[in-house]
């Protein structure tokens, strides 16, 4: 259990996570989530109104408490940056570092994984919400970006370009254990993440046809 969880909402939150990610949406009922937080099952209505309310919570907290940056974040931190074709590149290095950094960190607590792949898996009555809350503003990030440098880009071109940093994030969250069952059990380490993103970042530079930051020629 996170140690910096201080409130009943917030303990429920990471309780349900927890469960989530072990058992799966249809596995988990109300009364497990509020025996594993010690609280009265009346809590869970109180907080949230219902399972799905509180699924929904607890995948966003999984999604946001790392404070992963999209493309707008990045430029809205620092403007000047679109106006060169490197300051432009940066944008991309540092999105790409930071999401990988966010999703891969080593203190990353397993159940804020597992609840995305279970997900993604076997979608849940959630989805929907989950999609228009999380998923669709990231990647409509990543193809306003594009499109911004590259406005006669058609719509599928931009996407495919979105797709590459997004597909990495799904990859490397789904396939760790055939990963360290291919590559080794300790083959997945920040150093290994940092090359990763790395490769990445030059490749949809590139892609995009701006020039290399130093520290990636």
């Amino acid at each position: 259990m996170d140690k910096n969880v201080v409130n009943t909402r917030e303990l429920l939150v990471v309780c349900a996570g927890e469960l989530f990610g072990e058992h799966g949406y249809d596995g988990v009922s109300t009364r497990m989530i509020a025996e594993s937080a010690e609280v009265k099952l009346s809590a869970i209505h109180y907080h949230f109104g219902s399972k799905e309310n509180l699924y929904i919570e607890s995948f966003t907290y999984a999604h946001e408490r790392g404070k992963p940056a999209n493309f707008t974040d990045v430029i809205a931190e620092n403007p000047a940056l679109t106006e060169t074709a490197l300051g432009q590149a940066e944008i991309i290095r540092k999105t790409v570092f930071r999401t990988m950094n966010d999703y891969f960190r080593p203190e990353r607590p397993e159940w804020e994984t597992m609840i995305l792949i279970r997900e993604l898996a076997s979608p849940t009555s959630a989805l929907s919400t989950l999609t228009e809350k999380l998923f669709k503003p990231n990647a409509e990030s990543a193809v306003d970006f594009y499109k911004m440098i590259r406005p006669d880009a058609a719509d599928d071109k931009a996407s495919a370009w979105s797709d590459l940093l997004h597909s990495h994030v799904l990859f490397y969250s789904m396939a760790k254990k055939p990963i360290e069952l291919v590559r080794g059990e300790n083959a997945l380490t920040p150093e290994f993440y940092r090359t990763t993103a790395r490769t990445l970042a030059r490749a949809m530079i590139l892609e995009i046809g701006l020039p290399l930051p130093d520290d990636l020629k």
